[in-house]
């Protein structure tokens, strides 16, 4: 049988009109038509017209195939007729992830409306992030409630309409002057108007004042951590009452500290 195989296989490639026949064989075996009539099927398709004696011998030994090498004959015409392979699944890729929307980067310097009178030339309301002001962390020097914003103002104890450099923080006498940022103490004194005072210098050209205070914890040319402890509040000066006076200034320009600081 594997030999009738062989000669099947050459026969049938060598014309393309006996193997369409031979697919209609195989069609037929497969819908469970005996062998013997699957053959006549071949015959009356191709063999008989084709007079070939090759063929007319093929056909006789095939016709006389027992029941028990059916399967085999079957197997033959499987290959002749071609069994339909699986489709391969088409590869499938995970969908591309969508990439991050990239964050908006943050402005060195955000506008803010203003709408009152002119500011001064060395004064802006625009508030400048902590990379631009070019300090790390940041401490509130004091937690106390505004009693002065920075900006135009009625002086409290001149009178008359002047500009105020930075905010009144209200806190009780004696209350811990923490700094602002790290740096150094670029001087500390004492004047009638803003009493026992210091300033500290920081990185990037930001330098921040302390008004108003009952005792000094610095010396000029002292390094100091953010936080840590430089004076403590009072009331000397021109003062009303108890309270820190403080001021920002980057490179010149007074800044509005209450962008920087927490507040009661």
């Amino acid at each position: 049988m594997s030999e009738l195989r062989v000669q099947l296989l050459s026969a049938i490639r060598q014309d393309t009109d006996f193997q369409a026949a031979f697919s209609a064989l195989g069609q037929a075996v497969s819908e469970g038509e005996p062998v013997t009539e699957a053959l006549g099927i071949l015959w009356g398709d191709g063999l008989e017209e084709s007079g070939d004696s090759f063929y007319d011998q093929q056909a006789a030994i095939l016709c006389g195939l027992q029941p028990s090498q059916e399967e085999l004959w079957t197997d033959a015409l499987t290959m002749v007729a071609g069994t339909p392979q699986p489709k391969e699944p088409e590869p499938t890729s995970s969908p591309e992830a969508e990439p991050e929307p990239t964050p908006e980067p943050v402005p060195a310097v955000e506008h803010m409306a203003y709408d009152g009178p002119a500011l001064p030339d060395n004064a802006t309301m625009d508030k400048y992030n902590l990379s631009a002001l070019g300090v790390g962390e940041t401490v509130t020097p004091a937690l106390g409630w505004v009693s002065s914003d920075f900006g135009w103002r009625e002086h409290p104890v001149d009178g008359g309409e002047k500009f105020h450099n930075g905010v009144d923080l209200a806190v009780n006498t004696g209350t811990d002057v923490l700094a602002f940022a790290e740096g150094t103490v670029d001087y500390i004194g004492d004047s009638p108007v803003y009493g026992l005072y210091l300033q500290l210098s920081h990185a990037g050209g930001l330098k921040s004042f302390y008004c108003h205070c009952d005792k000094l914890c610095v010396q000029q040319g002292q390094s100091v951590a953010a936080g840590e402890k430089v004076a403590e509040s009072g009331a000397t000066g021109n003062a009303t009452g108890p309270h820190l006076h403080f001021e920002l200034k980057l490179n010149g320009t007074l800044l509005n500290p209450l962008y920087y600081i927490e507040t009661q």
